[in-house]
């Protein structure tokens, strides 16, 4: 008996030593080695025998250019210069001369012939019939006159003005004051075919004048026509008429065309 035990005693002390060792061995340290740094891999350099290989060409798409286009010059058709070419005026410098008279008249002188003062119906007065009573009476009388000389489609002015002192205000009070008398005579004249011209006109005319000798001694008076007229070449024309109960005032205007 008792050497079983001491067979088993000696086992278990056995078995003890053997755990203890393998413990220790486990836990003592292993010496580490140190770290290597990696290491680029070198390609092989190729045998003399073998060619390396060669790069493949690239390959570049051309660019798409547009084209330019140089704009085609037109010659314009002869139908189109003939259009901008305007017309020769063929009185394009003729020169007009123009003549205006004022003529006062007796109406009774007017009545003898038959005729209105003014005009009345079919029946009226005309330039003719004034200037047969300039020249075969004297109940008309010629007061004023303009001339004036200007080219197809212009305009022309004469002027011809003075200074002259009137009695002015009641009898007892009456003082001298100065006016301007005289004519001015505007035309704008255009040629026309067969020899007819037409004309715009403004004429005026200022005088002094003898009062009725109760209020004023002397009265200024102003006369003025506007008118647009065509006129035969050379013909006089009736263009402006006044007239109250005893005289009448007549505008006569003669158009000559200078050759």
């Amino acid at each position: 008996m008792k050497s079983a035990k001491t067979i088993v005693i000696v086992a278990a002390v056995l078995f003890a030593a053997l755990s203890f060792s393998s413990v220790s061995a486990e836990r003592e340290p292993q010496p580490t080695e140190p770290a290597r740094a990696a290491r680029t891999p070198v390609r092989p350099a190729p045998i003399a025998e073998e060619e390396a290989p060669r790069p493949r060409p690239v390959t570049r798409t051309p660019a798409r250019t547009t084209p330019t286009r140089t704009p085609s010059r037109r010659t314009p058709a002869k139908t189109d210069i003939a259009r901008r070419i305007l017309p020769i005026d063929p009185y394009k410098e003729t020169v007009i001369m123009l003549e205006a008279f004022m003529v006062e008249v007796k109406i009774s002188a007017l009545h003898s012939q038959g005729l209105p003062a003014i005009s009345k119906g079919d029946d009226h007065v005309t330039a003719d019939h004034i200037i047969k009573l300039m020249k075969t009476t004297d109940a008309a009388v010629l007061t004023a006159s303009a001339k004036l000389a200007l080219t197809h489609e212009n305009k022309a002015k004469t002027n011809s003005r003075t200074r002259q002192s009137i009695l002015s205000g009641e009898q007892e009070k009456q003082q001298r004051v100065y006016v301007e008398v005289g004519t001015t005579f505007t035309a704008f004249a255009t040629i026309r075919a067969g020899q007819k011209i037409y004309l715009d006109t403004e004429f005026e005319h200022s005088s002094i004048e003898k009062g009725d000798g109760k209020t004023d001694t002397e009265v200024f008076v102003e006369r003025e026509w506007t008118s647009s007229v065509t006129l035969q070449e050379g013909k006089p024309a009736l263009i402006g008429a006044i007239a109250d109960k005893e005289t009448g005032t007549f505008l006569i205007v003669t158009a000559h065309i200078k050759d």
